[in-house]
């Protein structure tokens, strides 16, 4: 099970934001980010990158749920590797 703690929560408007993850389990650790659409739809990314793209192209994200607990689930369970 991981740790997962909220860093920060951007706005886009008032019913839309990109929320930053860091997932820490066995000493590792990671960010992450999710893209919260009006409360009924979380687009997960690992990587900023990943979340440029989904704005700038519309690349999907291969993970998105449907709802808060679902992503809850994902995030406790997801492996951590560390990114250097």
């Amino acid at each position: 099970m991981n740790k997962v703690n909220q860093i920060s929560v951007e706005y886009i408007t008032p019913s839309r934001s990109i929320e930053v993850y860091k997932l820490t389990s066995l000493g590792k650790s990671k960010l992450v980010f999710v893209y919260n659409y009006e409360g009924i739809q979380f687009r997960f990314f690992e990587s900023i990158i990943d979340l440029i793209r989904f704005f700038e192209i519309g690349r999907e994200p291969m993970s998105i749920f449907g709802s808060e607990e679902e992503l809850d689930d994902y995030l406790n369970k997801i492996l951590v590797e560390e990114y250097i």
